[in-house]
């Protein structure tokens, strides 16, 4: 080891505990990057990058039915570009502490209130975790091994909420297959915790997107199919976005419909609406092994990639590219020239029930977590290309 990255690591080091209170900076300082400042990990089939900004998500990789290596997320070509993005989280990051709207700029434990510093609906209400929510924080990386990196990182009363909470989020990379898995150990008070991981998919790699005169053609995810085998219930809001509190039937052959058979994204999207973005109910089997049946099947027949998520969360954010809502961005190097235009990608994220420290009714509901438990989930994403890799095509 010279001495210009010992160096590094302990100036890291102690700015990082100074200002996060996080003991693991020297080792985010000496783990490798490559050019982009990039962590990358990988297996067969399989490969893709990191940034410690938000802990987001920069790049995958796959080979499509042609043989030819494809990146199918959005992101950002130079990793240290990330801090100057507006966006919360930070594009493909961390959602939380508390993923989607927290209404009433404030929660309920035991009788007390506790309020929040809100950042939407003209400061009424909090979105995914505030302005200093964990997908819009510097994490720090406690292992990088091949195939797997950790990122850790400590909320000490960030946002106005009380007590500190060690988080940990792990990806790991087997053939074909990715896996997340997060963990969250509250100390001193209790507080709500509902994590997701955004990511934005285009299973073609984005390459049709250059091929297409308009948005109404073939190309981006309009063409993707996609299957929500349980989710036959989605999830009522206000004009804000907000939860009220009701569960809608999503009944075969209606727009909501993509439980009873798979169909085109387009398809779901009725009279020129932006998008699709809704938050579908998961209804797991009772006794059933969530790592058995998937939640989200979603295909290109164009690149015969097929993505099926797995998941113990109960709730299914789907939500279609937007830059409108998330602003203006360039496709990366490899996927094309130009800005990345609507419907161009599709992002699927795990998450508990939203808004449910509000929805007493909703019972049973854990979204409240004190030192008496530890916060646990986890999604898995199973890939398979028409003619290759480990397993059959369908």
């Amino acid at each position: 080891m010279n001495l210009w990255k010992l160096s590094v690591g302990i100036f890291a080091a102690v700015k990082s505990v100074w200002t996060r209170g996080s003991p693991f900076a020297a080792l985010t300082a000496l783990w490798p990057t490559n050019e982009e400042s990039k962590f990358i990990i990988q297996s067969e089939g399989i490969r893709l990058a990191f940034t410690n900004h938000g802990a987001a998500v920069t790049n995958l990789w796959l080979n499509n039915t042609y043989g030819e290596e494809i990146d199918v997320v959005l992101g950002l070509d130079d990793a240290r570009d990330y801090p100057a993005l507006q966006s919360n989280p930070f594009l493909n990051g961390v959602i939380g502490r508390y993923s989607g709207f927290l209404s009433n700029s404030s929660y309920p434990v035991d009788g007390t209130i506790y309020p929040v510093m809100p950042n939407a609906h003209n400061n009424t209400s909090l979105f995914n975790g505030g302005d200093k929510g964990w997908g819009r924080q510097t994490w720090d990386i406690a292992v990088h091994i091949n195939n797997s990196i950790t990122f850790v990182l400590f909320d000490n009363r960030w946002n106005g909420f009380p007590g500190i909470f060690a988080s940990c989020v792990t990806h790991t990379v087997t053939p074909y297959e990715w896996r997340i898995a997060f963990g969250v150990t509250p100390l001193l008070k209790a507080g709500p915790i509902n994590l997701s991981q955004q990511v934005f998919f285009n299973l073609d790699g984005f390459r049709t997107i250059n091929a297409s005169i308009n948005e109404t053609d073939h190309g981006m995810v309009l063409d993707h199919r996609l299957r929500l085998p349980v989710a036959g219930m989605r999830f009522d809001v206000d004009e804000r976005g907000i939860p009220t509190g009701d569960l809608k039937s999503n009944r075969e052959g209606t727009e909501h419909d993509f439980w009873s058979a798979e169909k085109s994204i387009g398809e779901g999207i009725k009279n020129g609406l932006a998008g699709l973005d809704v938050t579908y109910a998961l209804s797991h089997k009772p006794s059933g092994d969530k790592e058995d049946e998937p939640v989200a099947i979603l295909s290109s027949n164009i690149s015969g990639v097929t993505m099926e998520l797995y998941t113990d969360q109960d709730a299914l954010h789907v939500i279609t590219w937007n830059q409108d809502r998330f602003g203006s961005l360039q496709l990366k190097k490899g996927q094309g020239a130009g800005n990345v235009p609507r419907h161009a990608a599709i992002s699927l994220e795990m998450q508990d029930w939203p808004d449910a420290v509000h929805h007493p009714e909703w019972r049973n509901r854990k979204t409240i977590w004190g030192m008496d438990g530890l916060y646990t989930r986890f999604a898995t994403y199973k890939f398979s290309v028409a003619g290759k890799g480990n397993r059959e095509e369908t």
